[in-house]
């Protein structure tokens, strides 16, 4: 989501409004997330120093199991550099007088200074991913980031114990040979002892399920959640944000690639009770044009706040989900029954307004089940990174709604063709697998940052989603192919965003030989492989069409 003119985030969000007018974006606040936390079982020692992982990536955060090196063991890796013996400016000192350290010492004067960048000429021994620590200690919270090889990798945050303690990013792809990873300080004074290499662990084999969590989904959802298996691992989904019921995005790239995406990504931001208008509410007409054509559908929600000011962002409203939780059991109430409890003062209002505005969601997506079109459906989006307000109040009220929302429409509603994505961002926003059928992370990065196949944020969300599959929700870009065939991290599909994210060629994300490299590949699959392949017969109703800037250009 990006706020007009704002500065697009290194790792999650956006926005669609739908029609002809002025397009307006959800802002990418420049952050990042750890990637875990941190947990220590011993102190650390002269002889070792304390084994922390404590790693921020750009992207969402997901644990990952952390063990404090015992005082007499060498911290396993293939290949260490100490930074006293890496080549200093008169900017650095060598110290000594801290305890924890390896080797001769540890290098002091690192600053958010360009020229206070410490270089590591790092002998890589074969070409494969690594995991890449940097041991070093802080008397305060310091950040660095990691570039390696001269691009922009990742911040490492750590804690200000005055302890050293290591920072680590796994999975990082290095060719073999002398490669150059330098550590540059953007907060807090860090001091630098080493840097160690040693081989990533190895990705466990992942067993996919195809049952979706909704027991009784329609055959149709139970037909798409089986293609998504099958397709899982081998193939890579398009998908396509869309800024209106125009298509212009999907225009632009059948100009461009002669194909288009599978899945048609819109938003149900029009349907929004405290906010929205008709205008706005083409969504599911939309959707079913895009599912007569033989595509899929996809559908997210920018929800505004039910009541008070109307935005989905915590610091535009005076919102708080905090203040409709509850313990009564309102999922399967009628409304004559939520009104007798307001009354009561049992629940608040803002327990009524979310109710209310649930209930029209699903009389919405109502709409695309009687015509017998499942449905990719992603709510709550980006909980963890709290600009939201549904992710505002917290992981436990954030969790409460995602049940209230999935019971309300499955139980309740009877909706029975969605797919349900979580996309919380963070571990400690996950739901119960029994309310989820994919795991999705939304990844943004700078325009002139390498995309590459985003390995590590695969691999961790893959991790806590255990047999689910992993998507990607959102990009800037199309991930580099090349990478995803190398690591292996083959994302169910993914959601390239709109706006100078696909139309703006000054603003370089995607090229058009990106474009015409990706939709003709084998590694990504389109509308037009879909149906000659996968697509139910029943839902080619005839000719179908896109509109160009001066023709009409038939869909095969």
């Amino acid at each position: 989501m990006k706020r007009i003119g704002s500065i697009i985030l290194s790792m999650l969000c956006f926005f669609v409004m739908t029609g002809c007018q002025t397009v307006q974006q959800y802002p990418r606040v420049p952050q990042s997330v750890p990637l875990s936390t941190t947990e220590t079982t011993e102190p650390p020692t002269e002889s070792a120093p304390e084994t922390m992982a404590t790693t921020t990536i750009r992207g969402p955060s997901y644990p990952q199991e952390t063990v404090s090196a015992p005082a007499s063991m060498e911290m396993p890796a293939e290949v260490r550099v100490q930074a006293e013996d890496c080549k200093l400016s008169t900017l650095f000192t060598v110290e000594n007088e801290r305890s924890g350290y390896t080797g001769s010492g540890y290098v002091a004067g690192l600053s958010g200074d360009l020229q206070n960048t410490l270089l590591f000429q790092v002998s890589v021994p074969s070409s494969q991913h690594y995991d890449i620590s940097v041991v070093m200690a802080a008397d305060a919270d310091a950040t660095c980031l990691m570039t390696v090889e001269g691009t922009p990798y990742n911040l490492l945050t750590i804690p200000g114990t005055g302890k050293f303690v290591q920072a680590t990013v796994q999975g990082v792809y290095l060719e073999a040979g002398t490669r150059t990873i330098t550590i540059q300080q953007e907060s807090g004074d860090a001091l630098i002892d080493c840097i160690l290499l040693k081989n990533a662990e190895k990705q466990d084999s992942v067993s996919i399920s195809s049952e979706l969590c909704d027991p009784n989904a329609t055959e149709e959802t139970k037909n798409l959640m089986q293609f998504l298996v099958e397709q899982y691992g081998k193939t890579m989904i398009s998908g396509q944000y869309v800024s209106s019921a125009e298509n212009t995005e999907l225009t632009q790239i059948y100009q461009i690639t002669g194909q288009l995406p599978l899945i048609r990504f819109a938003d149900l931001y029009g349907y929004s009770g405290n906010g929205g208008s008709p205008e706005e509410a083409d969504a599911i007409d939309s959707s079913l044009e895009w599912a007569e054509r033989g595509g899929v559908v996809g559908l997210m929600w920018h929800w505004n706040a039910p009541i008070g000011t109307a935005s989905v962002y915590k610091d535009e409203t005076d919102f708080s989900l905090a203040n409709a939780v509850t313990d009564a059991d309102i999922a399967h109430l009628n409304r004559y029954e939520l009104q007798q409890l307001r009354k009561d003062g049992t629940i608040s209002a803002e327990c009524i307004a979310l109710i209310e505005d649930i209930d029209a969601a699903a009389e919405a997506l109502k709409e695309l089940q009687e015509a017998g079109v499942p449905v990719l459906w992603r709510p709550l989006q980006e909980a963890s990174n709290g600009w939201f307000w549904w992710g505002a109040s917290g992981s436990e009220a954030y969790q409460w709604l995602w049940h209230l929302m999935y019971t309300r429409m499955v139980d309740y509603h009877q909706l029975h063709n969605l797919i349900w994505i979580w996309n919380g961002q963070s571990a400690e926003y996950l739901v119960p697998d029994t309310e989820y059928d994919i795991a999705a992370a939304d990844i943004y990065v700078d325009a002139d940052e390498a995309y590459g196949s985003r390995y590590e944020q695969f691999f961790a969300l893959q991790k806590i989603a255990k047999n689910k599959m992993v998507a990607l929700s959102e990009c800037s870009t199309i991930p580099d192919l090349t990478a995803i065939r190398r690591d292996q991290a083959i994302w169910s599909f993914f959601g390239l965003w709109y706006g100078e994210y696909l139309m703006d060629d000054a603003a370089g994300y995607t090229t058009k030989q990106q474009m015409i490299d990706a939709y003709n590949s084998d590694l990504v699959l389109t509308l037009s492989e879909y149906q000659a392949w996968y697509a139910p017969k029943q839902t080619t109703t005839g000719e179908s069409t896109v509109q160009t800037e001066t023709t009409t250009t038939t869909i095969p």
